[in-house]
């Protein structure tokens, strides 16, 4: 009767470990996931910013160009001045909007970690006992 016993519990621990295994390699592609998306956001951002940079020196030199020529009317001045501003407006809130998508993946990544590790101790208490 031992000798079952001491069967199931290789075959319970077997599947334990194989279920543990399942585990971590389903945590790790996640992680991998995480780290995709926050590579493209960071690539995304770095375009978004370079537009909206491009743009804003347009603009800038063209007001510039303006008041060195001291021509041009005072509302095509105004216009060009409220671009600059929508322009700086925008990329303050990109740079805001990066900021807290990069928080919250970086979040998910620390708790992925976390439970990777987690799953790791637990594995290694199990070789031990």
């Amino acid at each position: 009767m031992d000798y079952l016993d001491d069967d199931w519990d290789l075959e319970l621990k077997e599947l334990l470990q194989e279920s543990k295994e399942q585990q971590q390699d389903r945590l790790e592609e996640e992680l991998k996931r995480i780290e995709q998306q926050l590579e493209e956001r960071n690539q995304v951002h770095r375009e978004v910013v370079d537009e909206l940079e491009s743009k804003l020196d347009w603009y800038k030199n063209r007001l510039e160009d303006l008041y060195k020529q001291r021509r041009g009317k005072a509302a095509e001045r105004s216009q060009l001045k409220n671009q600059i501003t929508l322009f700086y407006r925008q990329l303050r809130n990109e740079k805001q909007q990066h900021w807290c998508d990069k928080q919250e993946l970086e979040q998910e990544r620390r708790d992925l970690l976390r439970s990777i590790d987690e799953l790791s101790s637990e594995n290694l208490l199990d070789e031990l006992f």
